[in-house]
């Protein structure tokens, strides 16, 4: 009897066991670069309305990190109207922050830091998704922010050949924790200041993409914001874009984005000691002597980055 009982509490154990690893090899599957091939509002309706002139980068890691940045323009006659700091809530979305994925139930459990719209600060929120080789559909609905009931169609990114160490370096995600000004020529600093959480991503399909909102934005007191509102929050940098790595630079190619926009060509002297990473900005005007010096920790690396085999 007591034999039986081990034996039935050995084989519950090893079926929970075998559930485990098949929900963590499922997850494992969404742990890449995708980019967005289609997007479509207004899924609650029943009656999807399909976007053109979509784009956006969605990554994530095995570390259990998220970034997103999209653009799903609305092209409805009432928005073409607005002004343009109400649009560039009403057209982008995306954050970053933390994730967990439930393959069974078919759900991703979302903790926000940050994003384009202020009110996504801590925002904890599902969404449901689909997993057909490489091809990912999120569904997004009762959110927070502008777009609110959307439907992504993202589509994987193969890792760069030879990734060289170099590139496998600069691999990961990459939180800000300051940044200064320097006198290129003294080496005095000044004007140091932090963020609201902020994030650099690199990853081994080849793109970057940023998030660095100022601090201090407030939440919208509606689902659309004022245009008082919308012109306070503006204030932000975020993007995506083509990677290139040098010795000591990166380049950040915008693909598309809230600031800079579309075709801007970044270039970042870039140096990594140990978890650290000092990227300097130099100045637009060449007799200048001042630099801007941004520090960031990383919080993972090309390990947590690299897709599965497949």
């Amino acid at each position: 009897m007591v034999r039986a009982a081990l034996a039935c509490a050995v084989l519950v154990i090893s079926a929970a066991q075998q559930v485990d690893a098949q929900q963590t090899g499922a997850a494992a599957d969404l742990v890449s670069s995708w980019l967005l091939v289609g997007a479509e509002r207004d899924v609650a309706s029943g009656e999807p309305r399909r976007v053109t002139g979509s784009r956006g980068l969605l990554v994530l890691d095995g570390a259990g990190n998220v970034f997103e940045f999209f653009t799903a323009p609305s092209g409805s006659p009432a928005n073409a109207a607005q002004l343009d700091p109400r649009r560039i809530f009403s057209d982008n979305g995306g954050f970053w922050g933390r994730y967990e994925a439930f393959p069974a139930d078919g759900r991703i459990d979302f903790e926000a830091e940050e994003g384009v719209s202020p009110s996504v600060h801590g925002l904890k929120f599902s969404r449901r998704y689909e997993l057909a080789g490489d091809r990912l559909v999120i569904t997004s609905t009762n959110e927070p922010q502008a777009q609110r009931d959307v439907r992504l169609t993202w589509q994987r990114v193969p890792t760069v050949e030879g990734l060289s160490p170099a590139y496998r370096e600069v691999v990961g995600f990459w939180r800000h924790v300051e940044e200064s000004r320097v006198n290129t020529a003294t080496g005095a600093v000044d004007n140091v200041r932090q963020r609201a959480p902020s994030v650099i991503v690199y990853t081994p399909g080849g793109f970057v993409g940023v998030h660095f909102p100022t601090l201090g934005r407030t939440p919208f007191a509606a689902e659309t914001p004022t245009e008082e509102e919308a012109q306070a929050a503006r204030n932000y940098l975020g993007y995506y874009g083509a990677l290139g790595v040098y010795p000591g630079e990166v380049f950040h190619n915008i693909l598309g984005g809230v600031s800079p926009s579309a075709g801007a060509i970044l270039r970042r002297f870039a140096k990594i000691s140990g978890d650290e990473l000092v990227v300097t900005l130099p100045s637009g005007n060449p007799q200048s002597t001042f630099a801007t010096i941004v520090r960031l920790r990383r919080l993972s690396g090309a390990d947590d980055m690299l897709p599965r085999a497949r």
